[in-house]
């Protein structure tokens, strides 16, 4: 994983576990903050907007060309990136007893 600009994104919190997850699900679409955001109730749009504009600096999302409002998609290596900070946050397997 590359060193991120904005290490906040590597830090777990509700808000940004949810967005990884959304963007993960469907990592080919392209998303605006109001999509994302309705996609995500429980989430505010505030976070959502500001999670999107970190990622942004960090170019783990391309803007969408040609589009009225902020619209984007998850890069490859933005996927990539993600997927490894959301494996770091999943808590270790608890070791099996051998028999």
């Amino acid at each position: 994983m590359k060193p991120l600009l904005s290490p906040v994104l590597s830090v777990h919190s509700h808000s940004r576990a949810r967005i990884y997850a959304a963007l993960l699900a469907e990592s080919k679409r392209i998303w605006t903050i109001s999509g994302l955001a309705a996609l995500l109730p429980d989430v505010s749009v505030e976070a959502v907007r500001a999670t999107l504009y970190l990622m942004l600096d960090d170019r783990l999302l391309d803007t969408v060309p040609h589009q009225r409002g902020l619209t984007v998609a998850l890069t490859a290596e933005g996927r990539a990136t993600v997927e490894q900070i959301t494996a770091q946050w999943k808590p270790a397997e608890p070791a099996q007893d051998r028999p």
